[in-house]
């Protein structure tokens, strides 16, 4: 949101300054990965369901609301977004803002492909007005090409989610 877009401007700011003064040497980088919805199996190992994981879960057991909304949302696989860091890391070329994610999918697109994937999942009523909003368009161009990082789609970001809520007994 707002705040981390302010807080990262304010990071760029000091390093540039810190730079000018001396402080931070003039090679030093700031690189920035904004991730959207991160989901995926825990990287410690734990079968602790929270944070946004807890949310997913939330909407397969049906407490979306029951009813799709006129919006879009991405997701990005926890695996993808650790990648891109150590990419960042590991790349002297990479400063600045990076998006991390695959693409937007409309609420529509996701409750069916959810409803596909884990058929016992209450049916979530799907948006039929006909002002269907077209979801967010992201330039990932900049991402990809210093990266190098091979995303999974949002199907399989979803379905490797899925299976590990499974996995670890919090859906059946």
């Amino acid at each position: 949101g707002a705040t981390k877009t302010d807080q990262e401007r304010l990071v760029q700011e000091w390093v540039e300054s810190s730079r000018d003064k001396g402080i931070l040497p003039q090679d030093f980088r700031y690189a920035a990965i904004c991730p959207t919805m991160i989901i995926g199996p825990a990287l410690n190992g734990s079968s602790d369901v929270s944070g946004t994981m807890a949310t997913l879960l939330g909407w397969v057991r049906g407490k979306k609301g029951g009813a799709a909304p006129n919006d879009s949302m991405s997701f990005v696989h926890v695996d993808d977004c650790a990648a891109m860091h150590v990419a960042a890391l590991e790349n002297d070329n990479a400063s600045g803002r990076y998006m991390s994610l695959v693409e937007s999918w409309h609420w529509n697109d996701i409750a069916e492909c959810l409803k596909e994937l884990c058929p016992d999942m209450p049916t979530m009523k799907l948006y039929e007005g006909l002002d269907l909003v077209v979801p967010t368009k992201f330039n990932l161009d900049k991402m990809k090409s210093l990266f190098g990082v091979k995303v999974k789609t949002v199907r399989e970001t979803l379905e490797d989610s899925l299976q590990y809520l499974k996995s670890v007994g919090a859906l059946q």
